[in-house]
């Protein structure tokens, strides 16, 4: 996607952290800019952050709520009229390690970082597809989407990994539309989503929001330096956003792991290898299709 002036970005936690860092990039290029979030002081204080500008529209949002999400997809074309860059990026974590974890824990989790992206999806990819202006789909997964982490992150990278594999999916789905798509996987950033986890979770569960004590992570990537990259990955077309650099090396030793335990000497059905190779050719076509958006 070439053109960002006029049109329209919807960002889900775009409140604070990453979703802000991506609201603010959007409004820099001229976007329109509906900031959901779920917590209403952050939706505050970005609006204080932000006052005066009239390309931003603020919603308060759970986006495990399906008919939440719809009643937003309408609001905002509503309000701004043709979503073109679709955010999917909020998401939650737990303190209870993987093997120790029960039932709510990982509801909780999966409800908020699967579900919510499913239900983006869901309310907002027709009007999209329908619109045929092109646009592009960015999904938040996280660096532990892509490598092991430890039991205390165990259900969080259970659900990234599988926004993950959803955004491989998507992007050669939505070729055809013009409409890219990229799996965004930061590692350590400025943001409150993991320090003040009860608080979402009180909120989602009972409604009630309750001062927030907790600071941001110290130490981590500047949210606004990672929306301005994000905006350059949406301009390229990029299948996969990796801002963090020092995770390189970690990721490719996790790689050849994986590839060294295939077998090299073995034999396959001629009926099977037909079908591998058939199914290849046209993931081959569709990625073709997808990266070539960008040379439109």
């Amino acid at each position: 996607m070439k053109a960002f002036e006029g049109r329209t970005a919807f960002v889900t936690g775009g409140a604070s952290g990453i979703g802000l860092g991506m609201a603010k990039a959007f409004l820099a290029r001229g976007m329109n800019v509906v900031m959901a979030d779920l917590m209403r002081d952050h939706l505050d204080e970005a609006a204080a952050l932000l006052h005066g500008q009239n390309r931003l529209h603020q919603i308060q949002l759970d986006v495990a709520d399906r008919a939440a999400m719809a009643a937003a997809a309408e609001e905002t074309a509503r309000i701004f009229g043709p979503v073109h860059v679709l955010c999917n990026n909020v998401g939650v974590s737990q303190r209870n390690p993987i093997d120790e974890a029960s039932y709510a824990d990982w509801d909780y989790v999966l409800d908020v970082n699967i579900g919510g992206t499913v239900n983006g999806l869901v309310s907002f990819l027709p009007g999209m597809k329908a619109h045929g202006q092109g646009g592009h789909v960015v999904n938040t997964s996280s660096m532990a989407g892509m490598i092991p982490v430890p039991a205390f992150a165990g259900i969080y990278a259970t659900s990234k990994f599988a926004v993950r594999g959803m955004t491989d999916a998507l992007r050669l789905a939505l070729g055809p539309y013009r409409i890219g798509a990229s799996v965004l996987c930061p590692g350590m950033t400025r943001t409150r989503a993991m320090t003040a986890g009860d608080r979402y979770r009180q909120a989602a569960t009972t409604g009630e929001q309750t001062h927030e004590h907790r600071d941001t992570i110290a130490h981590g990537m500047d949210p606004d330096a990672l929306g301005r990259r994000v905006v350059e990955a949406i301009e390229r077309n990029e299948p996969y956003i990796f801002p963090h650099g020092e995770f390189r090396e970690e990721v490719a030793a996790y790689f050849a792991e994986m590839l060294d335990a295939f077998p090299t000497d073995y034999e396959i059905d001629p009926f099977r290898k037909a079908g591998e190779e058939r199914r290849a050719r046209m993931t081959a076509e569709a990625r073709a299709i997808a990266h070539a958006i960008d040379t439109e």
